[in-house]
């Protein structure tokens, strides 16, 4: 068994273990008899956690009370909404019925259904349900979204999905869906997913996580922390200030104290990584791409890899120390996930894998992609000057001010020093790409990341110009795709010529064109004479 698939196995055992579901055309069902709890839950969520602090810390504003009581009445309409929910599946679309008073009928083609996700936390499994999401390609908001079904339905209804564009095969022929090969490309240990936690810096959000629930407990609470820390950090940085005793007073408790908030980051990082990405694995069943992972919360995602619309290759510092590599893409259709559930879709091809593992991936999905023989073409001579300028000046003041108090703040100088060698180190590696299916931009120094934007996938190309652009006489590039913005915004090329910014949007237009030029339709059949002499043509 391969080290890390206890979890995906447990979940394939249990959907083993559920009953087999025949979905027969035309037959009308209903979500699981327990899905209502689920819906419910899902709408107060957010609020369970002010509502503890209020009721029992009596912590927090009055005003998240009276949120809450407007989130039970949101619970019992989606208690309600869950009884009246139906759908029934066509030969070529998926009929959802749905609503009370006011009543509607949604019918979807399988064709227009891109990404399907299945999500399953610890409460889903223990009633053997699963959450089925149904996404197209530019909708802001799911076509369907199925609070709760079974294991068995589920199931059922991804792989008529996954057999859509091929032959039609009878939809209650579970066993003739089932014979398809699943590849899986790849399987990601435990022991790499620790590595994850370590190379990357998920750790903030779990900090930021803890300062929002600190804001809850009121400003009594933090004043004390504040005072505690003044009495316990006030002697060392009076010490420090005035250089008594500078190494066993200063220095080492500094470097003490940054050795264990590094620690812990470095921890804090490793739980998130494991609660994410543990027993992650990339498969390809027929036409679908699938991912899965999650320790607590199992996340399945499938997509068509014609979907994507960018791929995203990245490498820190640290991870190249571990002769690592992360592969990212972006799916049509981000619009319809909201940022607290990015992660349930496929974004990942690979969290972390070796440089060959990546190049065998994108050579399977980008083909031609990997060519290493690229003409990489630089920025503007003074795209460093433009990109550290003005940090530079703002991070000198503090320093500046600091050196007048004390010899101290010398060391603040190292911030616009950082800040010189990283807009030098951007601008050395910092390269654009062309060939006839791909372009090419890579960008960073200590991060670094590679973006392979196919061409036939620019949706727009604009050239942007700053008042310090045009003194310079620079201009930056920006390329957008149909779901740039899972990624936040589109792909930017900053700091190159001006004349070179016009001539690389009218070479990607022109390439564009090639790949979108519309195919010569067939001559018109002849009208029969005895149809023409009566109808007069």
């Amino acid at each position: 068994m391969p080290f890390g698939c206890a979890t995906n196995c447990w979940i394939d055992r249990q959907a083993a273990m559920a009953p087999e579901s025949s979905i027969l055309l035309g037959e009308e069902r209903r979500l699981h008899p327990m899905s209502w709890l689920f819906a419910m839950l899902t709408q107060l969520r957010p609020f369970l956690l002010p509502l503890l602090i209020f009721l029992f810390l009596g912590k927090g504003n009055s005003w998240e009370l009276w949120a809450a009581l407007g989130a039970v009445f949101a619970a019992a309409y989606a208690f309600v909404h869950s009884l009246f929910y139906r759908y029934r599946v066509d030969r070529d679309e998926l009929v959802i019925r749905e609503g009370l008073l006011d009543r509607t009928e949604r019918h979807i083609p399988f064709a227009r259904i891109q990404n399907v996700v299945q999500k399953q936390n610890v409460l889903h499994r223990l009633f053997g349900v699963t959450e089925l999401t149904l996404e197209s390609a530019g909708g802001q908001e799911p076509e369907a979204r199925m609070r709760v079904l079974k294991l068995a339905d589920a199931r059922a209804l991804e792989l008529l999905l996954r057999r859509q564009g091929q032959a039609h095969a009878p939809v209650g022929d579970s066993a003739a869906l089932s014979t398809e090969q699943t590849d899986t490309l790849l399987q990601l240990p435990t022991i790499e997913v620790i590595k994850l936690g370590l190379i990357s810096n998920r750790g903030m959000l779990l900090i930021g996580s803890a300062a929002a629930l600190w804001s809850q407990f009121g400003p009594g609470w933090s004043n004390n922390w504040i005072k505690t820390g003044a009495k316990w950090f006030g002697p060392w940085f009076n010490d420090a200030v005035h250089g008594k005793d500078l190494f066993w007073n200063t220095i080492v408790p500094a470097v003490l104290v940054l050795l264990a908030l590094m620690a812990g980051m470095r921890l804090l990082s490793v739980i998130l990584a494991l609660l994410q990405f543990h027993g992650f694995q990339l498969t390809q069943h027929g036409e679908r791409l699938s991912t899965e992972a999650g320790l607590l919360s199992r996340v399945r995602a499938s997509a068509r890899p014609k979907r994507i619309q960018l791929f995203l290759k990245r490498s820190t510092w640290l991870s190249r120390r571990f002769n690592r590599e992360m592969l990212k893409v972006d799916i049509a259709g981000g619009g319809a996930v909201k940022a607290a559930d990015e992660h349930a879709r496929v974004k990942w091809l690979a969290p972390l894998a070796r440089p060959e593992q990546v190049q065998q991936l994108l050579g399977e999905f980008a083909p031609g992609s990997q060519d290493t023989a690229l003409n990489w073409q630089p920025l503007h001579p003074r795209a460093w000057i433009r990109r550290c300028r003005w940090p530079a000046i703002i991070r000198s003041m503090p320093a500046l001010l600091a050196t007048f108090v004390s010899w101290f703040g010398l060391v603040l100088w190292i911030l616009p020093v950082w800040s010189i060698a990283e807009a030098r180190g951007f601008a050395r590696f910092s390269r654009y790409a062309i060939t006839d299916r791909y372009f090419f931009w890579r960008s960073g120094w200590f991060e670094q990341q590679t973006v392979i934007l196919p061409i036939d996938k620019i949706q727009v190309i604009r050239i942007q110009r700053s008042p310090f652009d045009r003194r310079a006489g620079m201009a930056t590039l920006n390329i957008d795709t149909m779901g740039a913005d899972s990624f936040g915004q589109p792909v930017l090329v900053p700091y190159l010529p001006e004349a070179t910014a016009r001539e690389l949007a009218a070479l990607l237009r022109a390439r564009l064109l090639e790949h979108c030029a519309p195919v010569a339709a067939p001559a018109p059949a002849a009208i029969p004479s005895e149809l023409a002499s009566e109808t007069g043509i």
